[in-house]
């Protein structure tokens, strides 16, 4: 026969159960610099306006940022002029042109030379 708690734990796995295998784990993400990075976006916010990276812009415009702050990380800096890494800086710029290639809404003005094998490699198409 089962006691107390062997039953209550029963109970509370059966009631509380979950079915979210398979499903994302945002908990994974590492929160210090998510956080860093949400620091970014309201920055970005309060001086360009909320979302105006989800018009219609060019990749290569995210990429020379992105590659202006891994710069300045590299040669020694590691804080923006709002306070922010520059690091998160880099993890923004990643993260705004993922989110036009993903929704479609950014211009894909890459350097055709490479053609559409290289690019396959990267959107998937």
């Amino acid at each position: 026969m089962k006691d107390i708690n062997d039953l209550r734990e029963q109970f509370l796995n059966d009631k509380f159960k979950k079915y979210d295998q398979g499903k994302e784990k945002y908990t994974m993400i590492p929160q210090l610099a998510l956080k860093q990075v949400a620091k970014v976006f309201t920055h970005g916010a309060e001086k360009y306006g909320e979302f105006n990276y989800s018009g219609k812009g060019d990749v290569l415009r995210y990429m020379d940022a992105l590659q202006r702050h891994t710069n300045q990380y590299l040669t020694g800096e590691d804080i923006d002029e709002s306070g922010v890494h520059y690091l998160a800086c880099v993890a923004a710029n990643a993260l705004m042109a993922l989110d036009g290639i993903l929704n479609g809404s950014i211009n894909d003005n890459r350097n055709k030379a490479y053609g559409k094998k290289h690019m396959a490699i990267v959107t998937g198409k």
